[in-house]
């Protein structure tokens, strides 16, 4: 499950995936030194991007990932 107070770290470190949906938002967050310490909740704010749709849009790249792996 995603959680907004998850850091960018945390997240691009479970779900390598991830990075395409903050390219896709446009943010610079990976390879960011303040990935480390920036919450999701703190991109959103940063970004002015809705939750909802940072942490949905996560989600579905992991599901779509994982659903990709266990039909080979």
């Amino acid at each position: 499950m995603i959680y907004i107070q998850l850091t960018v770290e945390e997240v691009l470190k479970k779900w390598p995936q991830a990075f395409s949906v903050f390219m896709k938002n446009k943010t610079k967050c990976p390879g960011c030194l303040m990935q480390h310490f920036c919450t999701l909740k703190d991109v959103t704010e940063t970004y002015q991007i809705s939750p909802e749709k940072l942490t949905n849009e996560i989600q579905n790249v992991v599901e779509s990932e994982y659903t990709q792996r266990s039909t080979l």
